[in-house]
């Protein structure tokens, strides 16, 4: 049986760092094609894709706007698609969407940066997650509440975004975190203590059992904004509820134990259906 053809838009910081050992195993399957954000032009000659799958490792602009064009212009299938990955890095618009389905997050807002939100406690957050920098936050007091700020929003509001509005999120607090991994209708679960905490998530991440509860939320949010593969994250409130705090469309698989051959096996059989 010849071997499927794979596509994997992607740019150096996670062709780098993310994906050699993915890359190893998956070439030794699969006819592999790398389109690499940073290396590759394309012309008017050169548009014949012939894969039977793409996959997208990152979310840069000329990275969606190429996989927009393969979506367009061919009948070839995108994991994830690049409405789905616009949409998970817009936190303002899939808080919305989500919300309106009817799954739990924590009250958000969207309002000028010289403005205070109508939460006690809260978290700010860049409004578009696109960059590959870590988080990292600056956590104050103020008059007896929490103020968390992702480094990043602070940067990007008077840097190179110029943002006028900031994105805040009500602070859930909550004894663990906990994050659910997917590839199609197959999840892993995990929780750590939270990065607030101790930002050495790894050290104390451990695999759980399923929480039913979860699934039910992880796969409604899948359909929702039509992602075939993700990574979630809950809080617990102290009322024993779920809140779904961040959802990224670029899980990192080297987490999850045998997760480059899971998800290349995963990636193979898609590209055969």
């Amino acid at each position: 049986m010849s071997k499927v053809k794979i596509g994997i838009i992607i740019d150096n910081y996670h062709l780098q760092h993310k994906v050699s050992d993915f890359l190893k195993y998956l070439k030794a399957k699969a006819h592999i094609s790398l389109y690499v954000e940073e290396s590759f032009l394309l012309t008017n000659t050169e548009l014949n894709f012939n894969e039977n799958l793409f996959f997208i490792k990152g979310k840069g602009k000329l990275m969606i706007s190429l996989a927009r064009l393969i979506e367009n212009e061919t009948s070839i299938p995108i994991i994830n698609p690049p409405h789905a990955i616009w949409l998970t890095i817009h936190r303002f618009l899939n808080s919305l969407m989500l919300k309106k389905a009817g799954i739990l997050v924590p009250d958000f807002t969207l309002i000028p940066s010289d403005h205070s939100p109508p939460f006690k406690d809260y978290i700010i957050k860049n409004i578009v997650d696109q960059k590959t920098y870590a988080f990292k936050a600056k956590i104050e007091k103020i008059n007896g509440n929490l103020r968390v700020s992702d480094q990043r929003a602070l940067d990007e509001l008077n840097g190179e975004e110029n943002y006028q509005y900031l994105y805040y999120q009500k602070f859930i607090k909550s004894k663990w975190e906990y994050k659910v991994y997917c590839f199609g209708d197959t999840l892993f679960y995990y929780k750590q203590i939270p990065v607030l905490v101790n930002p050495n998530k790894m050290e104390t991440r451990i695999k759980i059992k399923e929480i039913p509860e979860l699934r039910e939320t992880v796969l409604k949010a899948m359909k929702i904004l039509n992602l075939k593969v993700v990574s979630i994250d809950f809080l617990k409130s102290k009322e024993g509820q779920f809140y779904l705090t961040d959802i990224n469309s670029l899980p990192n698989f080297n987490y999850i134990e045998n997760g480059p051959k899971l998800f290349a096996n995963y990636l193979i059989k898609q590209a055969k259906t």
